[in-house]
């Protein structure tokens, strides 16, 4: 069985500007098919492979932070990892004012306590 990859991958126009940062752990032209599926007709390229989520998520971060691509809609904060929490994670969240406390699994804006999906 093959490892998890962790991808980080741009995104080009027909100019040949970089207009989206993206991550997957699928594998790569699945995600692309996606993405042209849902009207993001651009040039795909994966840039970095990691071990870990955590170097993959700050990878992302931080190419957003400084090439400001503008299909991307998240650009304050790190994604999150969009993948089966474990255990321990869903017990870490619990409590926790950052994370909907309905269903633990997304990020909810400050004095709120449930995300806009609960």
């Amino acid at each position: 069985m093959k490892a998890r990859e962790f991808l980080v991958y741009r995104g080009f126009d027909s100019k040949n500007i970089i207009v989206y940062i993206g991550t997957t752990v699928q594998e790569p032209e699945t995600r692309f098919r996606y993405h042209r599926h849902k009207g993001l007709n651009l040039r795909f390229e994966v840039i970095h492979k990691f071990d870990t989520a955590d170097e993959m998520l700050d990878k992302e971060f931080e190419l957003i932070t400084e090439l400001k691509p503008k299909y991307n809609k998240i650009t304050h904060r790190r994604q999150n990892l969009n993948i089966r929490l474990t255990n321990e994670e869903i017990k870490k969240r619990v409590g926790d004012k950052e994370w909907c406390q309905t269903c633990l699994k997304r990020r909810v804006t400050i004095n709120y306590t449930r995300c806009k999906f609960c």
